[in-house]
């Protein structure tokens, strides 16, 4: 079905347009124009005072409307999920936080029940853990957090194709064998709760990592230990060149100022904004 929205504010990646059109079919946009004359077929919205932006995927979001995607059953990733569709989201990647992987396996369950019907919004999931430093992954975390065991997260990748994303510590023993093995099956590894230095961060690039998750939070930026000065984790991944990052740009877990230095030494291309939200969101 043609669609066509008119009389709105409308965000391209040149700016913003007004007295224009947004020409959408089946859900995808075929066309921005600064003409707003009726096209032959077309059902029109009149979306005078309203602003007209592409509908956002959320790549990291652990939760909302009350439920936790980690809770893994189908109520719970309805609810979050529709939360946030509310909200201008029209794709979502259901964030699970450290847990047992008998709860990833019902959780992959759910997942893979909710992609097949029509129009789903979900795309795949993200796992976030158990595979983290346990000092920088903090309390949330405790009781199930592990170094990588193959016999853990093997079968776990043969048995399905719903898991996109998958965030680690690669400073732990045996991530960077993990890191091969996630990016031989096309799925985008994150470093996260990490306190990697360059040397690390460019060998987890160089095996697979090429992704910063929630920039900045849960790692350490230039640091002094006794007389001596280090690069963090924040200044290695800006001297990794195509390593992308995400920042959650609400104001309190990040300053404006640094988000406009993301900006400038990341740029938009390597960028993307999280909510990283939770059940309460």
């Amino acid at each position: 079905m043609l669609t066509q929205i008119i009389n709105g504010r409308i965000l391209t990646p040149q700016g913003w347009l007004k007295d224009g059109s947004v020409l959408i079919c089946d859900g995808k946009i075929l066309e921005v124009t600064n003409s707003d004359l009726a096209v032959i077929g077309a059902t029109v919205i009149d979306a005078r005072g309203m602003t007209i932006v592409p509908g956002f995927v959320s790549m990291h979001a652990h939760g909302g409307g009350g439920h936790d995607y980690t809770e893994a059953t189908e109520e719970a990733f309805r609810t979050a999920t529709n939360a946030h569709l509310k909200h201008g989201a029209t794709g979502i990647f259901p964030t699970l936080s450290s847990t047992s992987f008998e709860r990833i396996y019902q959780a992959v369950d759910v997942c893979e029940h909710l992609m097949k019907e029509k129009d789903s919004p979900i795309l795949g999931l993200h796992i976030e853990g158990p595979y983290l430093n346990l000092k920088m992954a903090g309390t949330q975390y405790d009781g199930f957090l592990k170094t990588p065991d193959e016999n853990e997260y093997i079968p776990l990748l043969e048995r399905t194709s719903c898991i996109r994303r998958w965030d680690i510590s690669p400073e732990l023993p045996g991530a960077h064998d993990f890191a091969k093995y996630t990016r031989s099956k096309g799925i985008m590894t994150a470093v996260t709760h990490t306190e990697a230095e360059y040397d690390e961060i460019k060998a987890a690039f160089a095996v697979g990592f090429s992704h910063a998750a929630h920039f900045y939070n849960a790692m350490p930026g230039f640091h002094k230990r006794r007389e001596y000065k280090y690069e963090g984790t924040v200044e290695s991944v800006y001297l990794t060149d195509g390593m992308t990052v995400e920042v959650i740009a609400d104001g309190i877990h990040l300053p404006a100022t640094i988000l406009k230095l993301v900006y400038k030494l990341k740029g938009v291309e390597n960028t993307c904004l999280v909510t990283d939200a939770l059940a309460y969101a």
